[in-house]
């Protein structure tokens, strides 16, 4: 009897023992079948021995960071522990996708990962490419019913009035423009409005590049603080317009009036849509599929006016 009751109580300690380093010690998933890089299991294994921490961390991989800066993808797990299979959100630079794709994450997806279709080229200067119609989750644009909307610029409150007096300038009307096609509607718009006022140009199209800095106050303006080219019949009649502007100084200061209770607030690049991607997928957990890119950003009706939730401002003209 005695020896039974040895050997019932080895059994138990035994139990415990064991119970204790399997919930305690590393976990290991050598035991899953198929490969441990491609299954959404593994990470379920490993999710579920992690703290409570790890669980509330949102982690979002850049793949393709914009217009052709490259890093070595290794640095994003050895430096800041970002592994593709742990990503919440992956976000790829549509301009930056090979044509064949071949550059898109080769991996399996796991099913809590979403892909993220990040454009801010206007679509007459975005390739649309097969294949990739059906491949995302989310769109993160500027367009106003993007998944994760980022404009270029916004408008936003002053918290008290703000004073502020136009600076004095020498010339009426500048024009910036990098990207130049002559079949574009904008040069030839140019091309017959300085035919009648001065128009100076500047950008790489002209030799003259100059930076965000520059100009960006001028952009995203409120009712009353730009002129419009579909305001006017013909260029000659913007022209006369704008000459009678330079001409009136009460006129022309109705123009900076938003500023006395407005400013304006500009988008970072890079950091302002990763952060806000990062937010989206912290309060959206549910599943969702995007299967209509091209028809969304590239399909005709949407850009034929300008009362729909994104359009080409190629006609905006801004008084500053």
């Amino acid at each position: 009897i005695i020896l039974q009751f040895l050997l019932l109580g080895t059994f138990i300690l035994g139990c415990f023992v064991t119970l204790f380093f399997w919930m305690y010690g590393k976990p290991s998933t050598s035991w899953l079948s198929g490969p441990v890089e491609s299954t959404v299991s593994t990470d379920w294994v490993k999710n579920f021995f992690s703290t409570k921490s790890d669980k509330n961390v949102t982690t979002v991989l850049i793949w393709l960071w914009p217009f052709g800066q490259t890093y070595d993808p290794s640095l994003c797990s050895s430096l800041f522990n970002i592994h593709y299979i742990k990503s919440d959100g992956v976000v790829i630079h549509h301009c930056d996708i090979s044509p064949d794709l071949s550059n898109l994450p080769p991996f399996k997806r796991p099913s809590f990962q979403k892909w993220i279709w990040m454009n801010f080229e206007s679509r007459t200067h975005s390739s649309q490419l097969p294949g990739i119609e059906n491949l995302f989750n989310l769109t993160l644009n500027y367009c106003q019913d993007a998944d994760i909307e980022v404009p270029y610029g916004s408008i936003v409150a002053a918290e008290g009035e703000e004073g502020f007096v136009p600076p004095s300038k020498n010339k009426l009307i500048c024009w910036i423009v990098s990207n130049w096609n002559q079949d574009h509607v904008r040069v030839k718009y140019y091309n017959e409005l300085y035919k009648h006022i001065e128009v100076h140009a500047y950008g790489q199209a002209f030799g003259k590049y100059i930076s965000d800095q520059d100009y960006f106050p001028t952009i995203t303006k409120p009712r009353d603080s730009f002129i419009h080219v579909d305001d006017f019949s013909s260029p000659k009649e913007l022209a006369d317009y704008l000459l009678l502007l330079d001409k009136n100084e009460e006129m022309y200061l109705r123009y900076f009036e938003w500023r006395r209770h407005f400013k304006v607030k500009k988008a970072y690049f890079g950091a302002e849509h990763t952060c806000l991607a990062c937010d989206y997928l912290q309060r959206h957990k549910e599943y969702k599929a995007f299967n209509s890119l091209d028809k969304w950003y590239w399909g005709n009706q949407r850009f034929e006016g300008l009362r729909g939730p994104c359009y080409i401002v190629e006609g905006r003209a801004s008084v500053y």
